[in-house]
């Protein structure tokens, strides 16, 4: 697990990835074919997913202008910032984890990512300065939250909770306001397009990784995973890929709602007018 932390440069390992672990055959094998197409091309890939979700909030999916730093004063200067970072960081790690679930997905259905056989450079690891003290998406949160959680997760259609809601989770005023701003936008028809268009941008980002990736089927048998577990896995996994670019779209749709910078790829950018530099 630290090492799908480090190695995607998140603070914490997302809960997509992290339910996984309760197969842990699975979960080592298919990491280890992920890991080493951890390179530039899966890192220039990502970066393309998360701009064409910010640049999908146009026209009718453009959020209101709810600045954070504007509009927060019932937080300190140290909450506003742990709270803009903890957006910045599941905006920038969403993307990511959208490509490592689909590819997943298909390692599941037994099928193979073939790979272009070029050689390339690991992307940079290690988790970026500014994401440092951020400690993770809540696991527990007040009743009325979850519920909101959970009414979010079904207006979406999404076998999970975008991690951008939960991350709002602590700050239970931003959250209700993200979301009831996030349920209008969602249902638009550009919202259904820009879904459909990340997913498609997704799967061209794993037939551009350098290598193969496959699951030895025969080993993970013999170690216990039965043909009827896999078909779970794998319909869990589907289901998981399916709320990815949902996670990814309202990632963009938050931070740009409060007024989030326009990052690079490691998250070190200007700030917005009115903001300080994180």
């Amino acid at each position: 697990m630290d090492d799908v932390r480090t190695t995607l440069r998140m603070a914490w390992v997302d809960p997509a990835i992290r339910g996984l672990v309760s197969r842990p055959e699975f979960f080592t094998a298919a990491w280890s074919a992920t890991r080493p197409n951890v390179t530039r091309s899966f890192a220039t890939g990502a970066e393309a997913l998360r701009r064409s979700a910010a640049d999908a909030l146009d026209g009718p999916l453009r959020p209101p202008d709810r600045r954070l730093f504007q509009g927060a004063v019932d937080l300190s200067s140290a909450e506003r910032d742990r709270l803009a970072r903890a957006i910045q960081a599941v905006a920038h790690s969403a993307p990511k984890v959208q490509l490592v679930i689909q590819a997943w997905a298909v390692l599941a259905r037994r099928h193979r990512i073939p790979g272009t056989g070029r050689e390339e450079p690991p992307a940079k690891r290690g988790i970026p300065d500014w994401q440092q003290g951020l400690v993770g998406l809540p696991r527990s949160v007040p009743p009325e939250v979850e519920a909101l959680l959970d009414e979010a997760t079904v207006a979406l259609g999404v076998a999970v909770t975008p991690s951008i809601l939960r991350a709002l989770a602590p700050w239970p005023g931003h959250l209700e306001r993200a979301w009831r701003d996030l349920r209008e936008a969602s249902a638009a028809a550009e919202w259904r397009q820009a879904i459909a268009m990340l997913r498609r941008s997704a799967t061209d980002v794993l037939r551009s990784l350098p290598h193969p990736m496959d699951l030895q089927w025969d080993v993970l048998v013999r170690r216990g995973v039965t043909e009827e577990q896999r078909e779970a896995l794998s319909d869990h996994l589907t289901a998981l890929a399916a709320a990815m670019p949902v996670a990814v779209l309202a990632a963009a749709y938050v931070a740009a709602s409060f007024g989030a910078y326009e990052g690079t790829a490691e998250g070190v950018a200007r700030p917005d007018r009115g903001q300080t530099e994180i």
